[in-house]
């Protein structure tokens, strides 16, 4: 009897951990047999898209959450997909659960596993009928450039991927100011592919990456004139050194089609280290980048009457496109 009584408890004991287990998804007994298999007419993804199955009736035994419930089956953690079922709040930007948060800390910005269900361009036409388009309005639906960073005027932050506007952010800086300040609109019209030369579109090479943040690859404009520096960014101290957009540049006399204009052998800019984060403070204004008139040119009061087309008598810039271009206008 006592034998009796000591099997009992072993094979209740058994009993009772495999109702704590995770158990393997493939195993559970109360779905078919190819419920896991795509290949098969009895798979699961099937079921549910049509409709022989509730989002409720999942729940019951997977839980509400869809960790595992009483069935001990995650369904993000067996082996299976990452994301759907979506849990509650995936799209409430108010919740945690909301799929910018998803995208972001479990994705790295990877966005593309959602076509696999949402469809190539995101509008439904997959395994799911919800359309991604009813929200993301702009041009590309969710792979639009201000999806993840900028505002409704340019793709430029703020905001920045963690949604801060501040300039003392690096990720937020002077952006703007490059883009629309005042002091751009006196330069020729430069692009985000001026610094960051791989966002071409979401998918090209370089942009979502193993990097934690956005490198920056100056264009040739950055090092435009004279070739003898090299445009750097720093950034432990948010700051760009040698760029001729803030006066990094060398010009040889011997180069020059003007070496009358000259009054030494090299006529250069003030080449100042700007920092990226003081907006505001002075950095661009006229005279910054280089003097009126640079050193090592022949003393003159009026630019106008060599760079007439770039600037009036009065120091306005009157035709920004021929203005930090990366040539010397000249008549």
């Amino acid at each position: 009897m006592k034998g009796f009584f000591t099997l009992i408890a072993v094979a209740s004991l058994i009993f009772l951990s495999g109702c704590y287990e995770e158990k393997d998804p493939t195993a559970v007994p109360t779905h078919p047999t190819g419920w896991t298999s795509s290949s098969s007419a009895d798979f699961h993804g099937s079921a549910v898209l049509s409709k022989s199955f509730s989002k409720e009736s999942c729940q019951s035994c997977h839980g509400e959450d869809y960790q595992g419930g009483t069935s001990g089956v995650s369904c993000y953690s067996s082996g299976c997909h990452s994301v759907y079922p979506h849990p509650i709040g995936f799209g409430d930007a108010g919740s945690a659960n909301f799929h910018n948060n998803f995208i972001a800390d479990v994705q790295s910005w990877d966005i593309l596993n959602c076509q696999s269900c949402h469809g190539t361009d995101y509008a439904g036409k997959g395994v799911s009928d919800k359309n991604c388009l009813t929200c993301h309005t702009k041009s590309g639906g969710p792979e639009n450039c201000m999806t993840c960073h900028g505002s409704g005027d340019n793709p430029a932050p703020p905001r920045d991927l963690n949604g801060n506007t501040d300039v003392s952010f690096t990720t937020v800086g002077a952006h703007q100011a490059h883009l629309t300040g005042e002091a751009w609109s006196t330069v020729s019209t430069g692009t985000c592919r001026t610094c960051h030369q791989a966002v071409g579109s979401y998918s090209a090479s370089g942009h979502i990456d193993d990097t934690p943040h956005s490198e920056v690859i100056f264009n040739e404009l950055a090092s435009a004139v004279g070739g003898t520096l090299e445009a750097t960014w720093s950034r432990n101290d948010a700051s760009c050194s040698d760029v001729y957009c803030h006066g990094g540049f060398e010009l040889r006399r011997d180069d020059s089609q003007y070496p009358w204009a000259y009054t030494e052998e090299v006529m250069s800019g003030n080449n100042q280290e700007v920092f990226w984060k003081f907006v505001g403070t002075g950095q661009a204004v006229c005279g910054s980048c280089h003097g009126l008139p640079p050193a090592g040119h022949i003393p003159a009061t009026d630019c106008s009457g060599c760079h007439n087309s770039v600037v009036d008598e009065n120091l306005n810039i009157i035709n920004k496109d021929l203005h930090i271009n990366g040539r010397i206008e000249v008549f």
